[in-house]
C-alpha cells in the first residue's frame, strides 16, 4: 500500500536531469496555471541564476525543448540557449519563477498553434508576465479587503471615520495651529 504523503522533489532538481523528457515534470507539475504558479514561495529565476547560471540556463532550455516535442520541430540547443538568455537578461522575466516558466509550457502546448519558434515564446512569455501583474496585483487587493474585513471594519465610511484625519479633536488641533501660524507672522 502507498503512502498518501508524497514527496514531491524540487522543480530544479527534476528539469535540471530530465534530458528533455518532461514526463517527470508533468508527473509532478502538470496542473501548474498561472494562479498557482502566482501563490508559489520558490526563489526567481534571477535570484537561482545569482548562485548557478548554468543549471538555471540548462532548466530553461530543457524546458522549452521538452515543450517543443509536442510541435512539429523541436527548438534546437542554440534556440532554446536563446530564450533563456533573453529571459535571463531582462529585468521583468528575471522575476519569473520555474514554476511560471512550466505554466508557459504548459499553455504553449495547450495553445492552438502548430509551429514553435523563439519569437513566438518569448511572446507569450510577455503576454504571461502582464497577465501575471494583473493577477497579483488582484490577489493583493482581494487580501488587504479580507484582511480588513477580519477587523470588523468593511464598512469604508466607517473607517474614513475613525481615521486621524477625520477626528474632531484632530480637526481642532489643525485650526488652533494655523491660528497660532497666522497670529505669527502678523
Amino acid at each position: 500500500m502507498q503512502s498518501k504523503n508524497k514527496i514531491t522533489p524540487s522543480l530544479t532538481s527534476l528539469v535540471a536531469v530530465s534530458n528533455y523528457k518532461n514526463s517527470e515534470v508533468v508527473r509532478y507539475y502538470g496542473n501548474m496555471n498561472i494562479n498557482v504558479a502566482a501563490k508559489s514561495n520558490s526563489r526567481s529565476v534571477g535570484r537561482l541564476s545569482q548562485k548557478d547560471e548554468d543549471k538555471v540556463r540548462l532548466c530553461i532550455c530543457n524546458l522549452f525543448i521538452g515543450t517543443s516535442m509536442y510541435f512539429d520541430n523541436v527548438l534546437t540547443q542554440e534556440k532554446a540557449d536563446v530564450i533563456a538568455t533573453e529571459i535571463l537578461a531582462k529585468y521583468e522575466y528575471r522575476q519569473l519563477r520555474l514554476e511560471d516558466l512550466v505554466a508557459i509550457c504548459i499553455e504553449i502546448k495547450e495553445s492552438d498553434s502548430y509551429k514553435l519558434t523563439p519569437a513566438r515564446i518569448l511572446r507569450h512569455i510577455s503576454d504571461y508576465v502582464k497577465r501575471k501583474e494583473k493577477i497579483v496585483i488582484s490577489n493583493a487587493i482581494n487580501n488587504s479587503q479580507n484582511h480588513k474585513s477580519d477587523l470588523g471594519e468593511s464598512d469604508i465610511d466607517k473607517r474614513l471615520h475613525n481615521s486621524i484625519r477625520h477626528l474632531d479633536r484632530t480637526n481642532q488641533e489643525v485650526v488652533k495651529g494655523r491660528v497660532n501660524i497666522k497670529k505669527f507672522y502678523k
